[in-house]
C-alpha cells in the first residue's frame, strides 16, 4: 500500500477487484463443466473473505486495513461468481466499488491530515477538525460492513441465497457469516482510534492544525473540491445502487419470499420451515 491514495482508491475499488472476477464470468460457460469449480471455488472464496477480513481486524495501517477488507469482498464475490449470480455480482461490484473508493478518498484526507502518518496510533480526536471526513467515511463503512438497512446488509444477504453446494455447505456458510461480522468490527477500529481517541501524536501536530490559519469555513482541513468530489462520489453510488437493486428485485419474485430465506440458511435461522410462512411479508421490501 505505498501507492498514493488516488491510485489506491482506483485499484482497490475498480481494477483489482473486478480483473479476476470478469474472468470467472466471462469464462463460466466453460466452467460450469466442472463439478470440481462448483465446489472448490466457493470453497476458496469463502475461506479467502475470512482470512482477509479477519487481518483487517489485527492491522494498525489505514490503508492496510482498507486494503484486507478489499481481499475479503473479493471472497465474497468469487463465492458468489462461482454460482453464476451475476446479476448480483454486478451488483455487489458497485455497492463495493463506489464506497471503497470513497472511503479511500476520505482516509487521504485524514492521512494528508495527520502529516501523511498511517498508523492508527498516531491518530486520535480527529473528528473535532474534519466533520465532512468523518460522516462521509461513516456512511461508506456502514455499508462496506453491511449493517442494517444500509446498500452492505442487503447485497450481503445474497451470498446467503446461492449456496447450492452439495458439500462443505455449511461450514461455508459459517465462514461467510463470520467474514461478514469481522466487516464490523475493522470498521470500528477506523472509526474509533482514528476520530475518538485520545491524542496519539506530537503535541505540535496538533497546534499547528489548530491554529486559526487552518480552520476552515467548510468543515474540512482538505480542499473544498475534495469534499464536492466525495460527496457526488457518494450520492452517484447511492442512486444507481438503489435503481440497479430496485429491478433486480422486480425481476426476481421469489425473493421476497421469506420462507425460502430460511429454507436457504437453515443453520443459522430456525428450523422449523412452518413458521416461515409468518415472515411471508417480503423482507426484502
Amino acid at each position: 500500500m505505498e501507492a498514493p491514495v488516488p491510485a489506491s482508491a482506483l485499484i482497490h475499488s475498480a481494477t483489482l477487484v473486478s480483473a479476476g472476477v470478469y474472468l470467472i464470468l466471462r469464462f463460466y460457460p466453460l466452467l460450469e463443466l466442472s463439478q470440481l469449480f462448483h465446489v472448490s471455488l466457493p470453497a476458496v472464496g469463502a475461506l479467502t473473505a475470512f482470512v482477509g477480513g479477519a487481518s483487517a481486524m489485527f492491522q494498525t495501517d489505514l490503508k492496510k486495513i482498507l486494503a484486507y477488507s478489499t481481499i475479503s469482498h473479493c471472497g465474497f464475490l468469487m463465492f458468489l461468481a462461482s454460482f453464476g449470480a451475476f446479476k448480483f455480482v454486478l451488483l455487489y461490484l458497485f455497492v463495493h466499488g463506489f464506497f471503497k473508493a470513497a472511503a479511500f478518498l476520505c482516509v487521504g484526507n485524514i492521512i494528508h491530515y495527520i502529516k501523511n502518518y498511517q498508523d492508527l496510533r498516531r491518530a486520535g480526536i480527529v473528528y473535532k477538525q474534519l466533520p465532512i471526513e468523518f460522516f462521509f467515511l461513516m456512511f461508506c463503512l456502514l455499508n462496506l460492513s453491511g449493517l442494517p438497512f444500509f446498500f452492505g446488509f442487503y447485497i450481503k444477504s445474497l451470498l446467503f441465497l446461492n449456496t447450492d453446494l452439495f458439500i462443505f455447505d455449511q461450514v461455508c456458510l459459517a465462514f461467510i457469516f463470520v467474514s461478514c461480522l469481522t466487516g464490523i468490527f475493522y470498521s470500528f477500529n477506523i472509526v474509533y482510534f482514528t476520530f475518538f481517541d485520545f491524542k496519539k501524536a506530537r503535541k505540535s501536530t496538533y497546534l499547528l492544525f489548530s491554529s486559526e490559519n487552518f480552520k476552515s469555513f467548510f468543515f474540512t482541513n482538505a480542499s473544498i473540491s475534495s469534499a464536492i468530489s466525495i460527496l457526488a462520489l457518494i450520492l452517484t453510488a447511492c442512486f444507481l445502487t438503489a435503481l440497479l437493486y430496485y429491478f433486480l428485485i422486480l425481476n426476481l419474485t421469489g425473493i421476497v419470499d421469506f420462507n425460502f430465506f430460511l429454507e436457504k440458511n437453515y443453520v443459522f435461522f430456525i428450523n422449523n420451515f412452518e413458521l416461515g410462512n409468518l415472515f411471508n411479508l417480503g423482507f426484502f421490501y
